[in-house]
C-alpha cells in the first residue's frame, strides 16, 4: 500500500472513529512526533521539592529496586 492510500484510509478511520479509537490514534501520533507539551502544575512542583527536601533531611525512606520489587511481589506495597 502506498502513502496516498494509507493516508486516505487513515482519514476514513478518523472521520468515522469512536472516541476510543481517536484517543488511541492521537496518543500514538503524539508519541511518534515527540510532542510532549505537558507541564507540571505549581502544586506538583511544590510536592516534588518537598519530597526532595524530605529525602535530603533523612525524613523519608528510600529502597533499592530489588527491595521494591520484593515488596510488590510479596504484597507489602504499604511499606513503600
Amino acid at each position: 500500500m502506498n502513502t496516498v492510500v494509507i493516508r486516505e484510509k487513515l482519514h476514513g478511520y478518523v472521520d468515522n472513529g469512536d472516541e476510543k479509537l481517536l484517543k488511541l490514534l492521537f496518543a500514538l501520533a503524539k508519541e511518534y512526533i515527540g510532542d510532549d507539551d505537558y507541564e507540571f502544575t505549581s502544586d506538583e512542583l511544590k510536592e516534588f521539592e518537598k519530597r526532595r527536601q524530605d529525602r535530603i533531611n533523612g525524613m523519608s525512606n528510600a529502597v533499592t529496586w530489588d527491595e521494591a520489587k520484593a515488596k510488590i511481589i510479596n504484597g507489602n506495597i504499604s511499606d513503600l
